[in-house]
Parts: C-alpha cells; structure tokens; sequence
C-alpha cells in the first residue's frame, strides 16, 4: 500500500511539471532582451500606476525576463492629450491615457458620451467590448497602433458647492464641463457649463467662479477638490483608456514574445478596470471622511435627467451619421445594453 501510494505521488508530480511546462511560453533558446519605453499620464504611486507596474511585472515574468520596461509615469514623456499620436511616432514603444485628440477618432469620442448613466468602469467596460466586438468602425480609428486593451473610465459625476437634487437645483449653478457635447447636455438641463482645465477647478471653487463640476470621481481625492456634495448621476465616461503598442515596436518582437504580451493583455484589461473602480471607491470614501454628502436620484428624476441628456447626445450622433459614420446606430446600440 505504501508503495502504491509512493508511485501515485510520483505520477502526479509528473503530471504536474508538464502541466507547468505547457503553460509557460514556448520562447526558443538565444531569444535576445528587449526593454520597451512605456508613457502613461498616472501619476507615480497611484492605484492605476500600480495596476500598469504590475502588468509590466507580469510580462517580465511570463517571458523569463526577457521583456522589460522603461517607466514614464504622470505625463513625464508624452504629454496625456498626446500619448496615442506619441506611441503612433515611435516617441515611446508602448503608451496608456486617454484618447482625447478627436481626429481620427469622431466615433470613439462621441462614444463616451453615450455611457451616460452608468455607475462604474466595469459596467462601462462590458459595453465598450460589445461596441468593438459589433461596431469594425470603431476599430479602424485605431488601427495606426498595436491595441492591447481599450475599457470605459469610471462616471463623469457632478462635485459642487451646493446640493444638486433635482433637475431644479442645477439652474443657476456655473460648472465646469470639459466636453463639448456634455456641456451641451447640461445646458439642457438647466445649468451653465464652463471650459476650464481640471487642475484650475480647485481654484475656481474657492474664487466662486464656479460651483463644482463634472469630474471622475478619482479626481475627487487626487485634486482635493473643496466640495460639499457628490451627485452620482453620470454625464458620460470615457469609453477609451486605452494601453497601446508602436506597430513597428510590436513587429521587431519575435513571435513568442509577441504571445507573451498578447496572452497578458485580458490580464492587463481586467486588472486596469479594478484599478479604476478601486480609485473611485477611495475617492467616495475620502469625500465621505471630510463630510461630503452623496446625492442619488430618485427613480423618476434620474429617468428624466438621462432622457434629456441622451435627447442632446443623439442630436450630436446625427451631425456624425451625416459624416459617414454609424453614429445613431451605436447610441441605439448602447441605449438596449444599458437597460
């Protein structure tokens, strides 16, 4: 009995070295090093450089060591509002941010706007892989790069001085709204948007030149924005943070190390969206310490709000399908996931 116990035990040690075997890449021996430049727009030590630092980590090691990276965090080599054009010319070999340069990219910018409403990046998320999945439009505005991964932001949430319960509260009230077609919305609403940057807000608020604005909740905690109420409602969320490669970074890599990126990227995806909602959450939970009151709307006044926003929203996607693109289609699309 001892002795059929002692071979069982060698037989699944057996099995269990090609079982690791199998799932360690294939990378043929005198496979040369290569360290590849990464940009992304967090800043050092927050929860999404984490999340990419850990990403890189995983490469490195799924590829024995052989792909490494060379970090520029919070903006230091590309410029955010750049970063995509930057990868695209070789500046760095691979880039994350946002993709807020609209040419070339019509339809994945109107595309945010239709994520009104929904309460997280994973919400957001599962839409936008439908949209790629269903809409080749999309992908083509993408096709200058090596697309890793592409997943929603967290919701663009009204922060403000004063309590925004209804749709009367927002009358007479100045915020700061960064998008054309969201300000739009909210002049449909009844409020008054103002174009300032994201870093001018804190000083806006204490000025009183405005009363809060639409803003990521992340961004909450990160600027320390002086406010005293967070109304959930969603005015959009970006439908593209993307991670991204140079195409000639990507074809210089030989095949098994190009599998090796390739397999981490749903990894990479998963890890980035919980590192976005893991933001917001701390971002609430921060406001929450300070007193910050969190407003949620009534049933019957936030199915108000989002037929006003989504009314002005498909104005916007009728001047795009009159450009070519499948615009009303894609808002139609994202209206049945919604629901």
């Amino acid at each position: 009995m001892k002795n059929k116990f002692v071979l069982i035990s060698i037989a699944l040690l057996i099995i269990a070295s090609f079982v690791a075997i199998g799932c360690q890449p294939a990378i043929p021996a005198g496979t040369k090093p290569v360290e590849l430049k990464l940009a992304h727009m967090a800043p050092a030590g927050s929860i999404l450089d984490k999340s990419i630092n850990a990403w890189a980590e995983k490469v490195k090691k799924d590829s024995n060591g052989l792909i490494t990276f060379r970090m520029f965090p919070a903006a230091t080599l590309i410029s955010a509002t750049e970063t995509y054009d930057g990868v695209v010319k070789g500046v760095a070999d691979l880039g994350s941010s946002f993709r807020y340069v609209r040419a070339g990219a019509e339809l994945t910018g109107l595309s945010s706007m239709f994520l009104t409403g929904l309460p997280t990046a994973e919400a957001g998320s599962k839409i936008v892989a439908s949209m790629w999945k269903d809409f080749p439009e999309l992908r083509k505005e993408w096709d200058k790069t090596k697309v890793l991964w592409i997943h929603a932001a967290g919701p663009a949430v009204f922060a403000t001085t004063k309590p925004v319960r209804t749709q009367a509260d927002l009358k007479g009230l100045s915020l700061r709204v960064p998008v054309p077609e969201a300000a739009d919305a909210l002049r449909a609403l009844g409020g008054t948007p103002v174009s300032m940057p994201l870093a001018d807000l804190v000083i806006g608020i204490e000025k009183g030149t405005v009363h809060g604005g639409t803003v990521f909740k992340e961004a909450i905690e990160s600027y320390k924005l002086p406010i005293k109420y967070i109304n959930e409602f969603s005015m959009y969320s970006s439908s593209n943070w993307f991670m991204v490669m140079n195409l000639d970074s990507w074809n210089k890599l030989p095949a098994s190390l190009q599998k090796v990126i390739d397999d981490s990227a749903e990894w990479g995806r998963a890890e980035s969206i919980k590192a976005y909602d893991a933001a917001d959450a701390s971002a609430i939970k921060y406001a929450k310490g300070l007193g910050v009151e969190i407003i949620t709307l009534p049933t019957a006044e936030r199915a108000k709000w989002l037929e006003i926003v989504i009314a002005t929203y498909s104005k916007k996607a009728g001047e795009l399908d009159a450009k070519g693109y499948p615009a009303t289609k894609l808002l139609e699309y994202v209206n049945k996931l919604r629901k």
